[in-house]
């Protein structure tokens, strides 16, 4: 019996995933079943269960491979920036460019994994992580700029962060239901300027 590459195995688990996300997105998390995967994948449900324990252990990697990796994007996207006033507008950027090329089911993907955070632990997990990733980075170059002095003593790093981050998936939640009136350069725009006149040590 021939054996099974690596090379194979990544090729298998990466078409499982594929056809997860497609069932996912055109049914719904509660009403897709392995079943429905596994036909889609071209596999047999034996030998998707040797890739995958359970659909939650197909979401919750569908998650960590589309969404998890923001928070690492993010930080090599604006971490050359390395002043703290054009890391936080970089990163406003990254988030607006995001939306603007970013294959469109990943919006829908995050969709889909709120709904089924309220019922599955796992996947409400999953999202928190992400979410803590975000502003923990966020939350850093803040930090930095309120030490050096460049933003105001008194400005909340982390509750700014977690505001930045929610607006974030706002925005992604109705981008991607297609929502007429978004216009991203002008919400780009604003939100710096928000930003800057919260973080602006020579303002009251």
């Amino acid at each position: 019996m021939p054996k099974v590459t690596e090379t194979h195995k990544q090729r298998r688990r990466q078409a499982i995933l594929e056809a997860a996300e497609q069932v996912f997105l055109g049914k719904g998390y509660q009403l897709a079943t392995v079943d429905d995967i596994a036909i889609r994948s071209g596999l047999s449900v034996g030998a998707l269960y040797r890739y995958f324990a359970s659909k939650s252990d197909i979401m919750l990697t569908l998650m960590e491979d589309r969404l998890g990796r923001t928070p690492n994007l993010l930080e090599r996207l604006s971490a050359h920036a390395d002043d703290p006033w054009k890391q936080i507008g970089r990163c406003v950027e990254i988030f607006v460019l995001a939306l603007q090329v970013r294959h469109p089911s990943t919006g829908r993907l995050l969709i889909v994994a709120w709904g089924e955070a309220l019922q599955d632990n796992t996947v409400r997990e999953g999202l928190l992580r992400r979410f803590a990733g975000l502003v923990n980075y966020i939350q850093g170059v803040l930090e930095r700029g309120i030490t050096s002095g460049q933003f105001r003593r008194d400005a909340d790093a982390k509750v700014l962060a977690s505001l930045l981050v929610c607006l974030a998936d706002g925005f992604t939640l109705y981008w991607s239901a297609n929502t007429p009136s978004l216009d991203l350069r002008r919400i780009r725009a604003t939100v710096i300027t928000m930003v800057r006149c919260y973080l602006n040590p020579e303002l009251p």
